[in-house]
């Protein structure tokens, strides 16, 4: 069983750093005034079968429009040395069909990218896409999230298909169901 922390080897956008140069520990930032949705990856850990536990903390509570949760592996193009300004993995359909061209055979199910928005407006929405469409979604245990916590766990459950949601070392439910096939551990920054 993997116990060593996770390391973000992908940054892509312009509005995420490691944070004291730890790739264990990311943040979004401003760039000259400005705010990059961006996106950091696990890229170099990847998820193919069995359960699969992160925590994701922050310094304060989560930052507005910030998002955890799952992504295919995206090793082919080299996402984060593309120049990005921005990049988001469902909110626009400018990265769809590039997105589909990393497909691979290992890749099972439609769902591409689950997470969940972990502040602001859309506070513990889940957010789904397989690259054609984005789908939006309340899910049960949602009314038990709480925006102000600093600390978030996901459970990754291939053999059930299911990524769950834990604050406080309670879990709150499950996010989404029918995943399958191999994902990375992602964080989006919005703000």
């Amino acid at each position: 069983m993997l116990r060593s922390r996770l390391t973000f080897d992908q940054l892509v956008g312009r509005g995420v750093e490691y944070r004291g140069g730890d790739k264990t520990a990311v943040q979004g930032v401003k760039v000259d005034g400005i705010c990059y949705c961006s996106q950091a990856i696990c890229g170099n850990h990847i998820m193919r079968a069995g359960k699969h536990w992160a925590t994701f903390t922050s310094s304060s509570s989560f930052e507005d429009f910030q998002t955890v949760g799952v992504i295919r592996p995206l090793p082919g193009s080299g996402w984060e040395k593309r120049g990005l300004e921005w990049f988001s993995p469902d909110y626009h359909k400018k990265f769809h069909q590039d997105l589909q061209r990393e497909r691979t055979n290992r890749w099972e199910g439609n769902v591409h990218y689950c997470c969940i928005g972990t502040h602001g407006t859309r506070h513990g929405h889940c957010y789904c896409s397989d690259w054609e469409d984005i789908k939006y979604a309340n899910w049960e245990g949602r009314d038990d999230f709480d925006r102000d916590c600093t600390t978030l766990g996901m459970l990754l459950d291939l053999g059930n298909g299911t990524l769950s949601v834990y604050q406080s070392g309670r879990r709150l439910g499950t996010l989404k169901d029918g995943l399958a096939g191999e994902d990375c551990w992602i964080a989006g920054f919005f703000g």
